[in-house]
């Protein structure tokens, strides 16, 4: 089961990487092109929509593929906890947002079943579309728009974790749509969608805050309704004598794969101490932060402005992909479509090879996790430096996709930087024709 899983896993992003290659060398034409955009949103939305729950169908009822990971290990069991009246935190363990079992508990009172979750997670990330076609237009030309959706429609990451894995990372794309798509003009809608990411799903958005606040243009009050429910809840469940940052220690504690220091550990054979990691994470996300920052300041209009907010955000997720001693390529699946956007701007260019790094991320992000689930059994990195040594096979490919998955965080982080750092050819592009409006 194991095996097959894992090569299922190989063959698909391997499929799709190839496609997302082809997609970022093929020219927007025919009447994908003469489409107006709302005939292209229409039928785009409808696609993507079909493939996601013919996928679904193929693999749960066609194949009768029993639900999973996260599913089964933690979303079903939290919410049936809610539903026996027990408090998160206080009551039994969590690492996840403070109404996230209750959210769980919601779909389960609509159907008892861990697909009942999946779904709502699979409607979510198609609900998400529409907000983030609309946040890319504010500030790119429609060809590349419309490149960029199609290379989130063959993203394996996206796909497989959504429609199969059941991650939440469809409900905060869904949320981050709506709150990126809202800034600098409705800072209230855009303040409440954010501050429902680590509402309802998990504290990880908050890195955005600082790339969010800068974009506003009425910070105060974008601010004031990022604070307001947020203590209102989390305030809530203090009160109920509710640890609430009990499981932001607990995930700070754990080390994974994915990452800068857990390959640094393999290939010493010595863990960093947490003080360098420390030091590590705010040295390097406090730069990226600063950069893109100064970025969104410097802009010149608005359309140049969300531009740098766009990739700044995405830099700042990769920065601490990079660093973070937990990092899961799901994570990314929380603004991929900020991703396909800029490879497919940067291939608008003429440019392969931020597409190369994306193809090659595409195919690894989703067996890296399940080879080392099995054949590894999960070893930490000190123990698969031994077995490196030792000429273990597994761990020599553990290492080599290691490597290969960093180098495309590090190649796409710092493509986003000289990206973010040359606004006059970003500017340059907003003078190509465009598609027809309506």
């Amino acid at each position: 089961m194991a095996f097959r899983n894992l090569v299922i896993r190989f063959v698909f992003g391997g499929v799709l990487a190839i496609l997302s290659f082809l997609v970022t060398r093929w020219k927007v034409s025919g009447k994908l092109a003469k489409w107006t955009e709302r005939q292209f949103d229409f039928y785009f939305i409808a696609l993507y929509a079909a493939s996601h729950f013919l996928f679904f169908f193929a693999v749960f009822v066609v194949l009768h593929q029993k639900p999973w990971t996260d599913l089964i290990g933690f979303y079903v069991p939290q919410a049936h906890a809610v539903m026996r009246g027990l408090l998160p935190y206080r009551d039994f363990p969590s690492s996840y947002a403070p109404l996230n079992p209750y959210l769980d508990a919601l779909m389960l009172k609509v159907h008892d079943s861990p697909l009942s979750i999946l779904v709502f997670q699979i409607v979510c990330d198609i609900l998400s579309v529409p907000f983030w076609i609309r946040f890319l237009r504010r500030f790119m030309n429609e060809t590349t728009v419309r490149k960029t959706a199609l290379l989130y429609f063959v993203q394996p990451l996206v796909a497989w974790q959504i429609c199969i894995d059941g991650k939440n990372q469809g409900l905060i794309a869904l949320l981050l749509g709506i709150a990126f798509c809202a800034i600098a003009r409705r800072e209230i809608v855009s303040g409440l969608s954010f501050s429902l990411t680590w509402i309802l799903v998990k504290f990880l958005p908050v890195m955005f805050l600082p790339t969010l606040f800068v974009a506003a243009r009425k910070r105060a009050l974008w601010l004031v309704s990022v604070m307001a429910p947020t203590v209102l809840v989390y305030g809530g469940f203090i009160l109920a004598r509710a640890d609430v940052t009990a499981g932001v220690r607990k995930e700070g504690s754990i080390a994974t794969p994915q990452n800068l220091p857990f390959l640094i550990g393999i290939l010493t054979g010595h863990n960093l101490p947490g003080i360098v990691l420390s030091l590590m994470s705010l040295v390097v996300v406090g730069t990226v932060l600063v950069t893109t920052i100064r970025a969104q300041l410097r802009a010149k209009d608005e359309s140049a402005k969300l531009w740098a907010t766009a990739m700044g955000a995405q830099l700042v997720l990769l920065s601490v992909m990079i660093v973070n001693k937990k990092s899961d390529t799901s994570y990314l699946g929380m603004c991929c479509f900020l991703l396909c956007a800029f490879v497919a701007f940067d291939a608008d260019r003429g440019r392969r090879a931020m597409s190369v790094m994306y193809g090659l991320f595409s195919w690894l992000s989703l067996p890296i996790v399940s080879f080392w689930y099995w054949p590894l059994s999960r070893e930490g990195a000190t123990r698969l430096h031994q077995m490196w040594l030792s000429g273990d096979r597994n761990a020599w490919l553990m290492t080599a996709m290691q490597v290969a998955l960093v180098a495309c965080y590090i190649g796409l982080a710092w493509g986003i930087v000289r990206t973010v750092l040359e606004p006059a050819k970003y500017r340059a592009m907003q003078t190509e024709p465009v598609a027809a409006r309506d």
